[in-house]
């Protein structure tokens, strides 16, 4: 019976309920974007620097649970595949226990720190810095939740939550901030209606998971980061700095007014990056199971990067034809001035948005160095920003860095163009 299913799905890199999702996570990326331009309506160009700062640094400091998302996919698929499920079972409360124990230590230390996080970036209150604290542990508790769905396979549903998540963040951090919480309130209105959608979650999967007194939990409280977990983690959080790192560049770069402006520029460019990152998490379960059957799952990747791309050129259009007329329609006539910075942004996000589908590739298939390649791109963006003194600047330093991380990326690493490989690359590959 599983061996059936899984030659069904191999048929087609997206199945049906795939499909679905990727449309439900569109839905969700819609929702998400217009929370961002009600916040940039309500709240002064100033105030939205520090919300978008906050939330560039609750995505950085969280980024390890990104990865968890792809391993725990990856193991569920992995043991599924070979008809284990009571170790799948096992897996989703062991990783739950382990990911548990780093969110509520994170959450402490960002609290501790408020103070800190408010003289570093300027805010104009301690408030919005300690609303970070529970933003920081629901968004560190979010991947795996999302990844056990997605390990499940359980793709409507994974979509649905997304919907359901972004929904929470529009109608509960607006009611926050129309009552004067200012954005303290976006922060801290996103973290109590992501945790009400993590409860649902849970419930949903608690019948697929090991039952209390196998020691799961415990096992995984107690667990120690591996070489494949620490490779996974490295790739996300180079890849959460070179896409939200820009933001707190711009912030201590420019003036206030400069970092709000690009903050609004930033918006822009993550609408191209996120709204196909679905593509990415359907990919997972077909590529960790080329793995397993010991495929190669290239042709997978480069599938999967033209449906991006597509996406992503979609999104972008109406900012190519008439950038002006969209900073103005999303944010208002007081970001006019940052214009000239919508086409490298949506660039920008669009280079970032076949990045993310790299780096959810190599820790599907294991490919423990292409990391490298970030950090250096991350450190290039760091010089690169800080000469910068404009929004547009700020915006053209990141697109450049981007495509330029994707250029050597099509030489040295996993191309999403070209099939054939030079020979010493395939005699690598084939070592691997």
């Amino acid at each position: 019976m599983i061996g059936d299913t899984a030659t069904r799905r191999r048929r087609s890199p997206l199945v049906p309920a795939g499909a679905v999702m990727v449309l439900l996570s569109l839905v969700a990326g819609v929702i998400n974007y217009a929370s961002n331009l009600v916040f940039g309506r309500l709240l002064t160009p100033a105030e939205y620097g520090d919300l978008t700062a906050l939330l560039a640094l609750s995505v950085i400091a969280s980024v390890p649970a990104f990865a968890a998302q792809t391993r725990i996919a990856e193991r569920l698929t992995t043991h599924r595949t070979r008809g284990d499920l009571d170790t799948a079972a096992y897996s989703i409360r062991h990783g739950a226990a382990h990911v548990g124990v780093y969110a509520l230590l994170l959450g402490a230390a960002c609290l501790a720190a408020s103070p800190l996080v408010e003289k570093i970036l300027s805010l104009h209150a301690i408030g919005p810095a300690i609303a970070l604290s529970p933003l920081l542990v629901v968004s560190f508790l979010t991947p795996l939740a999302l990844g056990v769905l997605q390990g499940l396979e359980r793709l409507i549903a994974l979509g649905l939550f997304m919907v359901a998540i972004a929904l929470s963040r529009l109608v509960v951090g607006t009611l926050w901030v129309e009552t004067g919480g200012g954005s303290g309130g976006a922060v801290a209105g996103q973290a109590l209606g992501t945790a009400a959608a993590l409860v649902a979650i849970a419930l949903l999967v608690k019948p697929q998971s090991a039952s209390p007194g196998r020691g799961a939990a415990t096992a995984g409280a107690k667990r120690k980061i591996d070489a494949p977990a620490l490779s996974a983690t490295g790739a996300f959080i180079a890849f959460a700095l070179l896409s939200n790192l820009d933001v707190v560049l711009a912030k201590l770069a420019l003036t206030p007014e400069g970092g709000g402006a690009y903050a609004a520029l930033s918006t822009i460019g993550k609408i191209v990056l996120f709204l196909p990152s679905a593509v990415a998490v359907a990919m997972v379960p077909r590529a960790a199971r080329r793995r397993e059957e010991g495929n190669s799952a290239s042709r997978e990747l480069r599938i999967a990067a033209l449906v991006t791309f597509a996406i992503s050129a979609v999104a972008a259009t109406a900012a190519f034809t008439s950038p002006g007329l969209v900073l103005s329609v999303m944010f208002g006539d007081q970001y006019d001035a940052a214009k000239g910075g919508v086409l490298p942004i949506v660039l920008a996000g669009t280079g970032l948005s076949l990045i993310y589908l790299l780096v959810v590739y190599t820790v599907a298939v294991q490919d423990r160095r292409w990391s490298t390649l970030l950090l250096v791109g991350v450190a290039v963006q760091i010089i690169a920003i800080l000469q910068c003194n404009s929004p547009s600047q700020v915006a053209t330093a990141q697109a450049a860095v981007i495509w330029g991380t994707l250029l050597v990326n099509e030489v040295l690493f996993h191309p999403l163009v070209v099939a054939e490989r030079f020979a010493w690359r395939g005699r690598r590959e084939a070592r691997r």
